[in-house]
């Protein structure tokens, strides 16, 4: 009996253009991720991890629909969730024999949460220093443009996840508190965790560029960087080896599939 669904698996193959097709329709970035972390959850792990490779791939070539999948599919905490520890164990083993490095960088997860109190506030002012946490997360939900701007400085993310729902926080105040430095990690993980602002390419490009953010969390963004600040994170002294080296991966990797993808 054929099989007329083309997101289906036949002889051992995915449709990923259909599949990719479908699921970057979805315009909500968590309802994206969870629909994909749905949709592979049934397949095998080989197909699963050929099918991150090739919307990787694509990603790398600037095509919008394997980007927006791409998107999904790094959302934090999602494929665990769904797949659950055991299969992702399973996933980075088999990626890791593959030798698909940049497989395993997407399947890593974030460092977990705590809620330690941040003990250093380098950038407040004196009044919002004497303010109780609870009274700073109130504040930073305000909608006034100079609070706004004085509690931006907050390095407790707990303050800092209420403050990007703030009606008055820009693009330019994101992008701001991202590249600030030095700065807490768990910052960048908020804002990297923000369905709205981490689609914004001038953040994404702020975060990667903080010598302070999480390596797993930098390698999941490079695919989106630009050849030219590719070059420039690959430049930076103050960025980790680890980065700068899949960055010089990427680049000659990138070549290689717009040099087939010419020729195909």
């Amino acid at each position: 009996m054929s099989n007329d669904n083309p997101l289906e698996p036949t002889n051992g193959e995915l449709d990923v253009e259909a599949l990719v097709s479908r699921l970057a329709r979805i315009s909500d970035l968590n309802q994206r991720s969870n629909a994909i972390a749905i949709r592979i959850k049934d397949l095998e792990n080989e197909i699963i991890l050929e099918t991150i490779k090739s919307v990787q791939e694509k990603t790398l070539l600037g095509n919008p629909e394997y980007r927006r999948v791409y998107s999904g599919l790094i959302v934090a905490g999602t494929l665990n969730r769904t797949l659950g520890k055991e299969r992702m164990s399973e996933l980075v083993a088999l990626a890791q024999d593959k030798q698909y490095y940049e497989v395993v960088a997407i399947l890593m997860d974030l460092p977990s949460d705590t809620d330690d109190e941040v003990m250093h506030q380098p950038y407040l002012d004196a009044d919002l220093k004497e303010m109780s946490l609870g009274m700073r997360k109130y504040l930073a939900r305000q909608p006034d443009l100079e609070l706004v701007e004085r509690i931006a400085r907050d390095q407790d993310h707990r303050v800092l996840h209420n403050l990007l729902y703030n009606p008055r926080l820009t693009e330019k105040d994101v992008v701001r508190i991202a590249a600030t430095r030095p700065n807490s990690p768990k910052i960048l993980e908020e804002i990297y965790n923000h369905p709205k602002w981490i689609e914004r390419y001038a953040i994404k490009k702020s975060i990667v560029m903080n010598p302070v953010c999480p390596v797993s969390l930098a390698l999941k963004l490079l695919a989106f960087m630009k050849a030219q600040d590719l070059k420039e994170i690959a430049k930076n002294q103050k960025l980790s080896l680890v980065l700068r080296n899949e960055v010089g991966r990427i680049m000659h990797k990138k070549m290689g599939l717009v040099k087939d993808n010419q020729t195909g």
